[in-house]
């Protein structure tokens, strides 16, 4: 495994069902909730994000973040980076 899962609770309830239940501290209604993170580089990380109430995903990689509405559209972007990191 190539990644890091930071937040176990909210990897699996996205993997089997909905996450607009997820509750956000005030700290993560700012910067999200990290899920998985790169081992081979910590700037490549997958968060869950609240954008005007509605939960979705954000795949994060140096300076650029890609937002999705669904998990397997996020995690399929974020496995891709992972291809493409783990070749360096």
């Amino acid at each position: 495994m190539n990644y890091r899962i930071i937040n176990k609770l909210v990897f699996e309830q996205a993997q089997v069902r909905s996450v607009q239940d997820v509750v956000f501290t005030e700290e993560q209604l700012q910067d999200g909730i990290k899920v998985v993170v790169s081992k081979a580089d910590d700037t490549l990380a997958l968060y869950l994000v609240d954008i005007d109430g509605q939960k979705k995903f954000d795949v994060r990689w140096d300076d650029s973040s890609e937002i999705f509405s669904g998990w397997l559209s996020a995690w399929d972007n974020f496995c891709w980076c992972l291809d493409v990191v783990n070749q360096k």
